[in-house]
């Protein structure tokens, strides 16, 4: 029986995985939504235009994506 539970879950999972990226897809097809690389730091971010940006939402606030490096880090000063 708990077998069926944690397959129902997982397929429920799936499936809201599935229609969300299928949305991102059509809305990327549609120019409304394009998933781009911040222009500084990498990370894949969500752009209104074309363009990718020249900083995202990780770069301008370090501390809440990834609280623990920036604990480690707190005497490196930033350069920018």
């Amino acid at each position: 029986m708990v077998l069926y539970v944690i397959t129902g879950v997982l397929v429920a999972i799936l499936g809201v995985v599935t229609v969300v990226m299928a949305t991102v897809g059509i809305m990327g097809l549609a120019n409304i939504l394009h998933i781009a690389r911040c222009g500084e730091c990498g990370h894949l971010t969500v752009a209104v235009d074309a363009e990718p940006p020249t900083s995202c939402s990780v770069c301008r606030h370090p501390h809440l994506v990834h609280p623990m490096a920036t604990l480690a880090h707190a005497h490196v000063p930033r350069t920018h």
